[in-house]
């Protein structure tokens, strides 16, 4: 973008700023290295109610990497000729005094548009050659911060717009664009061969095979973006170069897996899709992924993305459940969606097994047990730390249970075996855990500290969920976690007044607990369910009701005494 003209403005003046001193700088890059600017320019000294008006100027799409001179017509091709498309939102995190959006359109050329999230003023105006249509909005608030706020597209006022005909003509394009990077060569063909050799599984059924070579591409494949040529930014780069420079973005990594599948003799396809955020159902370009499909012999697909498959064990996360998708093919496909992911399709299994004696020490073994989403959460715990860092780790997660935590030792299951979930056992001990109160002792349950506190084993976990909330909560995926804790206590002892939970059975989220004493052992269980990965406002109170409801109970002190009947 050129930035043509800058004003203060203060009560009924312009107050300008010499825009020959801006900068043009790098901007802060990491893991995409596509060469983006930042602009800079130092303000004078504003006042309370000032604003700041920019006036710039744009030519092309976001993402083709603009210049401030940009080439002539001739020699600028959009991502698909002859159609437009644009997102434009009129919220902000700072108070807006009017945003206005202007399109001018030739004349017959269709536009489609929708407002989203709310309302906005909107003109469409004629001109001998051109249509334009405007929208604006006038003292708009600044957007109010909430933690685990869905994307700003999901819940701020947006117009969506488009000139293609239809999801399907986006489809084809996407085809048209990519298909000569699926090239199968020698050297991939001979490492496909070799892949499933070495898997087992080269005279499996298709299933088998696709999934190896999603995990092999997910692995393999180190996720790095340089800017490698024409149309970064929208086109797949060729398997043959992925192969050879073994990184690149999601749609490298997608386009790698499509040349792999192919090699393979599978029918595969690339896919577009958005991460963290719905797609209106608009053929605009509201996408930010790409990922895979596999097309089956009665013409369904079954979707992979080897993006978010490493240390994961299922072809396509759970924390993509629920999110819109189109797949490029030569007929054309409808906008769809994966389907609803229920919290026994990510669980947590907690077994605690712990002995106190007479003086309150405690020594214990924690093992936690994950699939679907969790099983992820549980490998990169483990892939994210350096063995010496582990137990710093863990001690972290056991924090909540006690600061003086000693012998921690971890094992766990083996990273790259995708045939079942991970498993993290962990033992530890801590001198004096529980307090004597004249003849009896006093704690808390070590497991429920644990799962309640921790947002990597509970994602709602370690928050103080206020009142009440304006915008949905989004939390990616569901969640089941299940514990059962033993508590071994020296003979004699007995629980007094065994702490009750309410059961709270809510349309998002449910728990319940309870503890009963059988013989010198108390037993207590946990069930926590997270029933949608996005909470509306109207179903927040349930929701915080639930997750607060675990969490009060995990403040619980049990009393045991000696002495009475069991």
């Amino acid at each position: 973008m050129k930035i043509e003209e800058v004003n203060i403005v203060r009560d009924d003046e312009k107050i300008p700023v010499d825009v020959d001193d801006v900068l043009d700088l790098p901007a802060p890059q990491s893991a995409i290295y596509w060469g983006n600017r930042i602009k800079s320019l130092q303000l004078p000294r504003l006042k309370v109610g000032d604003g700041i008006e920019v006036i710039g100027f744009r030519k092309g799409f976001t993402y083709a990497l603009l210049t401030d001179e940009p080439p002539p017509d001739e020699n600028y091709i959009p991502p698909m000729p002859g159609e437009y498309f644009d997102i434009v939102r009129f919220e902000a995190n700072v108070p807006i005094v009017e945003k206005r959006y202007e399109l001018t359109f030739p004349k017959g050329k269709r536009l489609h548009s929708q407002v989203y999230n709310g309302t906005l003023y909107s003109r469409t105006s004629y001109s001998a050659d051109s249509t334009i249509y405007a929208w604006w909005a006038l003292d708009v608030p600044a957007r109010r911060y909430e933690r685990y706020r869905p994307g700003a597209n999901d819940i701020v006022t947006k117009v969506v717009m488009s000139s293609a005909e239809d999801w399907e003509a986006k489809s084809r394009w996407f085809f048209q664009i990519n298909e000569n990077q699926f090239t199968v060569t020698p050297e991939i063909q001979a490492k496909v061969d070799e892949i499933l050799k070495e898997a087992g599984v080269a005279k499996g059924s298709e299933d088998e095979k696709a999934a190896v070579l999603l995990h092999w591409v997910a692995q393999n494949i180190r996720y790095s973006g340089q800017t490698m040529g024409k149309g970064e930014g929208y086109t797949l780069h060729s398997g043959e170069m992925i192969f050879q420079q073994r990184s690149g973005v999601c749609k490298d990594i997608a386009s790698m897996l499509v040349v792999m599948m192919r090699a393979a003799g599978m029918d595969s396809y690339a896919a577009m899709t958005m991460a963290g955020s719905r797609v209106e159902d608009m053929p605009a370009d509201q996408f930010n992924h790409s990922v895979v499909a596999l097309r089956k012999d009665n013409g369904s697909f079954v979707m992979y993305d080897p993006t978010w498959a490493p240390f994961y064990k299922d072809i396509w996360s759970k924390l993509e459940t629920e999110q819109h998708f189109v797949i490029g093919t030569r007929r054309g496909e409808d906008l769809s969606s994966i389907p609803y992911s229920p919290p026994e399709e990510s669980p947590l299994y907690v077994v605690s097994e712990v002995e106190i004696d007479n003086h309150g020490n405690l020594e214990g073994t924690l093992e936690l047990r994950g699939d679907g989403a969790m099983d992820s959460r549980l490998r990169r715990i483990v892939s994210g730390h350096r063995r010496s860092e582990l137990k710093a780790f863990i001690a972290g997660l056991l924090q909540p249970v006690s600061d003086r935590i000693e012998g921690i030792t971890v094992k766990h299951g083996e990273l790259l075996d995708f045939s079942r979930g991970m498993w993290i056992k962990i033992q530890y001990r801590i001198s004096e855990y529980a307090m004597p109160v004249d003849t009896g002792l006093e704690f808390r349950s070590p497991m429920m500290q644990v799962t309640v506190n921790n947002r990597y084993l509970l994602r709602p976990g370690d928050y103080e969920w206020e009142d009440e909330r304006s915008k949905d909560v989004f939390l990616y995926y569901t969640q089941l976690l299940s514990g059962e804790e033993r508590i071994g206590l020296p003979g004699g002892y007995t629980l007094v007044e065994p702490p009750k939970a309410e059961e709270i059975d809510e349309t998002y989220a449910y728990f319940n607990a309870g503890s009963e004493m059988k013989g010198n052992t108390l037993k207590i269980e946990q069930t926590i369910e997270i029933r949608r990965r996005q909470i509306p406002p109207d179903g927040y109170e349930g929701f915080r009701d639930a997750v607060n409801g675990a969490g009060n109970y995990a403040k619980t002190l049990f009393r045991v005494e000696k002495g009475g009947d069991r």
